[in-house]
């Protein structure tokens, strides 16, 4: 089938401090050539690797970049983010055929700050996560490693105020918001970006645009009160990233209670309803997502998205037995049943078992937690409970 990805065509994502572009959501990087970019103003998404890649997707034909978020997936049997864009309301969007298309949405990961160190993230984007790795060690899963690059090592010692985002390639960036005629919002992200003590300065380039703020609340009331106050005179969305309640949020969520960030939650209500749910699709919020559906979907819209960057933490990864008992509560998640049991039933690969019975028991000896919240016969079946 040929699949058309509109976000290859309309959206960028910057890795600020490392310099890095993701030309869509799923794509492998590339660094910024800072002396190519200040002399082609403008160009930013439209670089040459860009541009051959968008070639390759309108022949239908698999471009490095995208292989292993998207072609590889597909190449297994799985769904990928690519396959998603071309269901539902989005199979009716317009095909772009320009390869220079005007971004749209540009997304920017300001710094990898953050207080929290979910299960599926990564150094990459955690400062929590590098701490763990610089203390114990990296993680070994198989063939995949969860490990400080030197970039990482560095970063985790160097202080806030002096890693800000005044730098060249940040000036030339700004440039580039200031020179993209067609952008229409940008998004926010960390780490946490509401950690980031720039973040009024960086709120206040990006003008009139649509602003959405992606956070998992891992900042003290105070601080999420005193940004409130700063945002009310933007166009600030909240995209709150959750996908679980109770024990299940806590292990998750990892240096999060349910109970502060429900708190949290509802102070952003106070101040505005522009607040939307990114939740994380792996197998360990499977187990409760239906909860946290029933709790937030009535109110808000939740966007699901499946995990896709270590393969043992994808939603089919289960037992037998759980994916038949979550058939049972299908229904309690309305219009998204059939995305969640397209996401479910795959067959589960023997490496992936295994690798994410080594994950978890890992998991709870660094961080000292239980997984008696799990199924029995899912920890038994995995490994885990050895």
């Amino acid at each position: 089938m040929d699949y058309y990805c509109p976000t290859k065509f309309t959206d960028l994502q910057v890795h600020v401090q490392s310099r890095l572009l993701y030309n869509c959501c799923q794509a492998y990087p590339e660094r910024v050539d800072l002396g190519w970019l200040e002399a082609n103003p403008g160009r930013l998404f439209h670089t040459n690797t860009m541009l051959e890649d968008r070639k390759l997707m309108l022949d239908n034909k698999s471009c490095h970049s995208c292989y292993h978020g998207c072609y590889k997936l597909e190449e297994q049997g799985l769904t990928s983010i690519r396959q998603t864009n071309n269901t539902g309301s989005n199979n009716s969007q317009k095909k772009i055929i320009d390869l220079y298309s005007p971004m749209i949405d540009l997304t920017l990961i300001l710094t990898t700050d953050c207080n929290l160190a979910c299960v599926y993230c990564s150094p990459e984007f955690s400062t929590s996560w590098q701490r763990e790795v610089q203390q114990n060690g990296k993680y070994v899963v198989g063939d995949h490693e969860i490990s400080n690059d030197n970039w990482s090592n560095l970063w985790v010692k160097i202080k806030q105020k002096s890693r800000g985002l005044d730098s060249k390639f940040f000036r030339l960036l700004l440039n580039e918001i200031k020179l993209a005629r067609g952008l229409k919002r940008i998004n926010l992200m960390g780490g946490e970006p509401l950690l980031n003590n720039q973040l009024e300065q960086v709120l206040e380039h990006c003008g009139n645009k649509e602003i959405n703020i992606i956070t998992g609340l891992g900042v003290s009331d105070e601080r999420l009160k005193r940004t409130l106050e700063v945002t009310k005179n933007h166009n600030v969305n909240f995209n709150i990233s959750a996908e679980a309640t109770g024990d299940h949020f806590n292990f998750i969520r990892h240096g999060l209670t349910w109970d502060d960030f429900t708190r949290r939650v509802n102070i952003i209500e106070q101040t505005t309803k522009k607040i939307k749910f990114l939740s994380t699709m792996s197998n360990l919020s499977v187990f409760d997502f239906h909860n946290f559906y029933q709790y937030y979907g009535g109110k808000y819209k939740i966007v699901m998205s499946t995990m896709s960057g270590r393969p043992f933490l994808r939603p089919h990864v289960l037992d037998d037995r759980s994916k038949q008992e979550y058939h049972k509560v299908l229904p309690l998640l309305g219009d998204n049943a059939e995305t969640m049991l397209k996401m479910v039933d795959p067959e589960t690969r023997e490496q992936d078992r295994v690798d994410l019975g080594s994950y978890l028991k890992q998991l709870s000896i660094r961080r000292s937690l239980k997984l008696d919240f799990l199924p029995k016969h899912f920890l038994d079946w995995c490994g885990a409970d050895a």
